[in-house]
Parts: C-alpha cells; structure tokens; sequence
C-alpha cells in the first residue's frame, strides 16, 4: 500500500495495474486518508474494495464516496402488513396513538426465541452500527433488509416523541408513519428535537434484530444514531448476507459475534389473570386460523363456514400504568409502566364477528437486545 498526499501520475497507475498478478498494490490518495483518518472504521471495507477492483477488473480504486444515497424508493417495494389495525368501533387505523414516553421498547405479536433449538449452547448477539443517515437513507436500510429476505409481513414498529407514542405494524405502514410526522405531530404539545424509533422482525431461521434510531423532528431528519442488533440461534453456516449488508454500510471493522451468557427469551405467567379493557383489535385475514375456534360448528352448512377475519391480538389500557412502586408484578418492565397502552397476543384467536364479553392479561415474554427491549404482552378470552 502506497500513500501520496501528492497523488499518483498516469505512469505510476499504468505499472500498478501492469504487475497487479505479481505484487497487488493499493493507492490511497490525499482526499481519501482525510476521510479515513475522521471514519476509521471505514478502512476495511476500502481496501478490500481496492484490492477487488485492481485484481479482479485491472482497475486503480481512487477516491472515496461515503455519502448515504437517500433516493426514494417506491413503498410498493415492502410487503404490506398482513395483519390490520381496528379502532374499538372496527374504523381502520394506520397505527395506535398512545400518551407515552421515550423508551426502546417494542411489543410484538411473536416472538422467536433462540434457546428453542435441540443443540445445547447459546444463542449470539451481533450489532451493525450505522453512520451518516437521513431520513432517506434510513428508509433505505428498511428497503435493504427486505432485499435480503429480511422483511416479513409481521414487522412492529414503535416512534416515540416526549410525550406520545405511534405502535403499528408493517414495513409500509412504518415507512408512511416516518415520512408522516406533520400528521402525527399534530396537537402535539411538547415536541422533543428527536424522535426515538424501535423496529422489530424476524430473519435467519429464527432469529430476530431490532432496528433503532434517534432521528431529529426538524425537517432536516437527520439519524443521530443508528444500530441493528441481531440475535440468532448461532453462528451462521453461510455468512454471505451478513458479509453483504456490513460491507454495504462500511462497518466491518466493527462486526463481531457474541454469545449471549443468558436466557434469551424470559416469560412469566400470572397466577391471578388481570382484567383488560380492549380499546382497539390486531385482525388477520387468513382463510385458515392458525389456532382452531373452539365453538366452529361441526355441521357443514353455510353455518360451519370458517370466518375469514380472526381476532390475533388486541389493544388494550395498560392495568398497570404509572403504578406505585411494587403495585406491579415481578419482571413486569419498567419501560411499560409510562404507556397509557399495551398490544397483546391472543393465545387464542377468535372471528371478528363473535367478539368475546371481556379479555385479561395471563403472561408476556421479554427479550433484549442491545438497545432495546422486545415485549410480548399475551391474553385471553
């Protein structure tokens, strides 16, 4: 490697590329050490960049572009949500608006738990900083997990201001309420000079990754921080997609797996059931239910066809918001005691027409990643 704050003549490249097959020889040029010496994690990535693009197209790499490339592009792109959102009244709702405050914090409709596997062990942990984003450019990262197939129909997603809260799910419905905020800051009182995100889906066979990000409310949108930490069940075979994503967004210098020392996943159950008020429902349109209806009658008349809109989760006032110290149970998270709401799994589903008299709060289940924490609230009927 050869460094000349003065630059390279035409000769000097031409005799580079001519005995690239006996001895590679990488230029770095004035520009790029500045830029290198302000985003040391960024070498890595350069020089094998470098190195491919002298050995394998016989071409001198000059210069560095670190600038994020914030061109839209089209929502279509994402899978839309396969689950809706229904007010109390069953209006549409493009998420669920709630007095709340910041905190990472994630519910979620499933949850993978990486310890659920036959081998013994534990599961790792793997964090993906990312640096130099807007808006636009976050978008972007959304639209590049969905390239790699890590995109479901089930994301969830929460944006947090001082003293409100946005939950939805989907990664169409998350881009819309991003680029909305005009409209959710509406009647907003207090607006704090950033906004927190939390964004949740599942990948590799199990695993899962949160997505945050602080991202200022003015209207240049700059992303003050950005991390993507993944929990999987191991190390993976092909490492090919990770690889991709790391060098994509320079940071492969700073890309290490960890095992995790504990439990990944950590349930509790309540011995007395707390009563719920549902104020809003999760809808799924599946033709087949993934948990059978107890009272489906077994006749074969129009009477016994199987309803195409299954209750799969429900919106609720939190029993336990604001709590006195100890009026909560144990493991209940101190992140959800300042939501007005909580949005729970049915552990059994049920037809939108026959809603039940009442539902209650039976168990969660918590995960965290580095940033964050993932909570599965689940009740009944």
């Amino acid at each position: 490697m050869i460094i000349s704050i003065a630059g390279f003549t035409e000769s000097v490249i031409q005799q580079v590329v001519e005995f690239r097959g006996r001895q590679p020889i990488l230029l770095i040029g004035e520009k790029e050490l500045l830029q290198l010496l302000r985003s040391p994690e960024l070498l890595a990535n350069v020089l094998k960049a470098k190195q491919a693009e002298l050995v394998a197209h016989g071409r001198v790499h000059l210069g560095l572009d670190t600038a994020r490339k914030t061109k839209r592009r089209p929502i279509n792109d994402l899978p839309a949500a396969s689950v809706s959102l229904l007010g109390d009244t069953l209006e549409p709702l493009p998420y669920v608006t709630a007095d709340d405050s910041f905190g990472e914090l994630v519910f979620v409709h499933e949850l993978p738990d990486v310890d659920w596997v036959i081998a013994s062990g534990n599961g790792v942990t793997l964090d993906l900083p990312v640096r130099r984003l807007d808006e636009g450019g976050l978008i972007n990262l959304v639209h590049t997990l969905n390239s790699m197939g890590w995109t479901t129909s089930e994301p969830s997603w929460s944006i947090r201001q001082a003293t409100t809260a946005w939950h939805g799910t989907g990664a169409r419905e998350f881009v819309n309420a991003l680029t909305g905020r005009k409209k959710r800051y509406g009647g907003l009182e207090d607006i704090h000079h950033t906004e927190q995100v939390t964004y949740f889906d599942t990948c590799l066979g199990g695993g899962f990754y949160t997505l945050t990000a602080d991202v200022s409310s003015d209207p240049s949108r700059v992303v003050l921080r950005c991390n993507i930490s993944f929990q999987l069940v191991g190390i993976p075979v092909d490492m090919a997609p990770l690889r991709h994503l790391f060098e994509r967004y320079h940071a492969m210098a700073s890309g290490f797996l960890r095992p995790l020392t504990g439990r990944a996943v950590t349930r509790e159950h309540l011995k007395d059931h707390e009563p719920l008020e549902a104020v809003g429902y999760l809808v799924s349109s599946d033709d087949v239910p993934s948990i059978s209806w107890a009272e489906r009658p077994e006749s074969s008349s129009e009477e016994a066809r199987i309803p195409d809109k299954w209750v799969t989760g429900i919106v609720a006032r939190n029993p336990y918001c604001k709590a006195e110290r100890g009026a909560t149970p144990e493991g209940w998270p101190m992140a959800v005691e300042s939501s007005e709401l909580i949005i729970c799994a049915l552990r059994n589903h049920h037809p939108l027409e026959k809603r039940p008299e009442g539902y209650s709060l039976i168990s969660w289940e918590l995960a965290k990643t580095s940033d964050a924490k993932v909570f599965r609230p689940v009740a009944d009927w």
